[in-house]
């Protein structure tokens, strides 16, 4: 018999390919890397199986050998193959690319791995974690199931504490020669949390995300597998990291859309690091301080254990909320005369000050009031962000920049520019006049580039040199200040009226979060929110009863929509050059599949139709039946796979967080 083996390439093909083993090589393993030929070029692959063929069974073509095998012993270990043929079925994406986006980019390309040999346990307690009664009741019940599949929900307001229960129980897993996982959305927080660890724990404590270099990941990637590391604090990709003896896995600010992968292979990091926690047989916390839909659903139906933190953890008190009507009051270049007399108060008291504005730019579009000309974006259907620093106009969508004459733009002899809305320089530009003697910061990605960068910038904020920051979410997303006094949330109005049936979701849970960084330490911080719709149903549900209260009112809104958690979805994205193309495209998907049994919504054009000159339309699959939503998926799947349009581009994004 001819020993052949699965090899997983990594290409956009849902298929591992037969390859069979030369006698000169042996005892070959799934999860090593192979060396093959495929078509005219030579490839690193995986092994995924082995399995034997007779040698008179008759194929349809010459099976050919492998060239090379790279490794001795399996570098893809059992847990994260089978999290990789989930995810690969699951998200209906090629199983090779599933496999690749595991390991760093170097062994890709068939990078030779290093002998590590695993160091002596030598983390040490650095500072006693002091919890209070309501942090201890909770490590108290969580640490009866560190032996366990245990999923647990941690909800807590802004400052509660919860970190300093995941250190608690960091230490015990340690103690068991345990290794931890610590995922975080964005990498901005790595630093912070990786920060707060080091400061109770000594040991091996490392960081892995995107930023950092290739021999860097390479080399955690590889201590991880040793068991060297006992600590890891990740963003999404950590989720993939092959854990000699993990223990524990934690999920902070597990609401964040920044855990789903939004390009290629969309996967959540936090359902798959669920997945994971549960094929190890380990428990998992969740934490957030406005937890997903989908989480509290889980709790609902007893999938989650429900822990609530009410109070925070130096005992100061919830914020007060100021809801600011703009219609009335005063407002000057996105500073309303109530928020303007808030700011002079807190900064006359030495306080710190936050202005949220989740939008970078000057003004999100410009207007001729002669002729009415607008920044209008020539390859989508979107206006241009003026960025007046570098006098030019970008589109935030697909890239697009041009540099103008801010006095003539228009073809009007007399034109008469106005730049409409605030973004984070127009209120910088504004601060630096209204407060002149005060150390002004603007956070956002124009100014932060690099993570170095950002840790600076914080670093300044931290230690009190700066008077007033300015910045959008990257600012605000879990990041602690202590002397923060007031935040100031300039306009929150374009998040209340998306046609998204989570933008609701979203939007309370980015006011909650925003809110939060007030008054954590000391004193009742304040909150001034502007609004041109003061009275608008989502406002006054969520400040007047709180987010664990809305959310449940918006359970129950989704339940009688028949929309998840109480319902599943496929989004079908479908673009082209051609502006009827990809909706005619969709079209016939929808007359070959739809049923009885599940929705077909749509087709329909994309909330924003044209992107870089493609036009885009979307078709959602609805069912309340997982099962069947996976098989209608691989079905349509297979069937547009067959289709062989080569002009139109096509995507798939199982329980799509975004419709966007």
């Amino acid at each position: 018999m001819d020993s052949i083996v699965k090899v997983a390439l990594n290409l956009p093909l849902y298929t591992a390919f037969d390859y069979s083993i030369p006698s000169t090589l042996n005892n070959i393993k799934p999860g090593v890397r192979v060396v093959v030929n495929f078509g005219s070029k030579t490839m690193v692959g995986v092994v995924i199986r082995k399995n034997y063929k007779n040698e008179d069974t008759k194929t349809a073509y010459k099976i050919k050998e492998i060239d090379k095998v790279i490794d001795e012993e399996p570098i893809i270990v059992k847990d994260i193959l089978k999290l990789s043929y989930w995810a690969a079925e699951y998200y209906q994406h090629p199983i090779g690319q599933v496999i690749f986006s595991t390991i760093p980019s170097a062994l890709k390309l068939g990078k030779k791995l290093e002998v590590i040999q695993t160091a002596e346990e030598k983390i040490n307690l650095l500072k006693k974690v002091k919890l209070n009664d309501s942090q201890n009741l909770i490590y108290q019940s969580l640490k009866k199931n560190l032996n366990i599949f245990s999923p647990s929900l941690i909800e807590g307001v802004t400052g509660s504490g919860k970190t300093e229960i995941y250190i608690k129980l960091a230490q015990k897993i340690i103690n068991m020669k345990g290794q931890i996982l610590i995922v975080v959305p964005e990498i901005n927080l790595t630093p912070q949390t990786l920060q707060r660890f080091k400061t109770y724990l000594s040991g091996e404590i490392y960081e892995y995300h995107s930023s950092l270099s290739e021999k860097i990941k390479i080399d955690t990637w590889q201590k991880c597998k040793s068991g060297e590391i006992n600590i890891i604090i990740g963003t999404r990709s950590s989720v993939f990291l092959p854990f000699q003896n993990l223990r524990m896995i934690i999920v902070d600010e597990e609401h964040d859309v920044s855990l789903k992968q939004s390009e290629k292979f969309k996967y959540h990091a936090r359902d798959l690091a669920v997945l994971r926690a549960k094929h190890s047989n380990i428990p998992i916390i969740l934490g957030s301080a406005t937890p997903s839909f989908e989480s509290l659903y889980n709790c609902k139906k007893n999938k989650y254990k429900h822990y609530i933190l009410k109070t925070r953890f130096y005992n100061s008190k919830l914020p007060s909320v100021k809801v600011v009507d703009i219609n009335t009051d005063t407002t000057t270049e996105g500073f309303s005369y109530t928020l303007i007399k808030s700011i002079e108060e807190n900064l006359k008291e030495k306080k710190q000050v936050l202005l949220f504005v989740n939008r970078r730019g000057f003004s999100h579009t410009l207007l001729c009031k002669t002729c009415g000309w607008m920044s209008k974006c020539g390859n989508c259907d979107a206006y241009m962000t003026f960025h007046k620093f570098e006098n030019k106009l970008y589109c935030h969508h697909c890239g697009n920049q041009k540099k103008i004459n801010p006095k003539k733009i228009c073809s009007n002899d007399n034109c008469e520019i106005i730049a409409l809305g605030v973004g984070t320089e127009r209120i910088e530009k504004q601060a630096n006049k209204l407060f002149p003697n005060h150390k002004i910061m603007r956070i956002d990605s124009d100014t932060i580039t690099t993570p170095k960068k950002l840790k600076k910038f914080l670093d300044k904020a931290h230690s009190g040199e700066i008077d007033i920051l300015i910045g959008t979410q990257m600012l605000v997303k879990g990041h602690d200040f202590p002397n923060l006094n007031l935040v100031g949330i300039i306009d929150i109005d374009a998040g209340l009226h998306s046609v998204d049936f989570r933008g609701i979701e979203k939007i309370s849970q980015m006011i909650i979060q925003v809110a939060g960084r007030s008054g954590r330490h000391t004193n009742q911080g304040q909150v001034v929110i502007q609004t041109r719709k003061p009275n608008h149903p989502l406002m006054t549900k969520l400040l007047n009863n709180g987010y664990n209260s809305f959310s449940n009112d918006a359970l129950d809104e989704r339940y009688n929509s028949s929309l998840p958690p109480y319902s599943y979805l496929t989004l079908f994205r479908a673009s082209s050059m051609n502006k009827l193309d990809g909706l005619s495209f969709l079209a016939r998907i929808k007359r070959e599949f739809d049923g009885n049994n599940f929705r077909i919504l749509g087709p329909a054009a994309a909330p924003i139709l044209k992107k870089n000159n493609r036009f885009i339309y979307q078709l959602l699959i609805n069912t309340n039946n997982r099962k069947l939503l996976l098989q209608k998926t691989s079905e349509i799947r297979e069937y547009i796979t067959k289709q062989k349009k080569s002009s139109i581009r096509w995507s798939i994004d199982v329980d799509p967080i975004d419709l966007y």
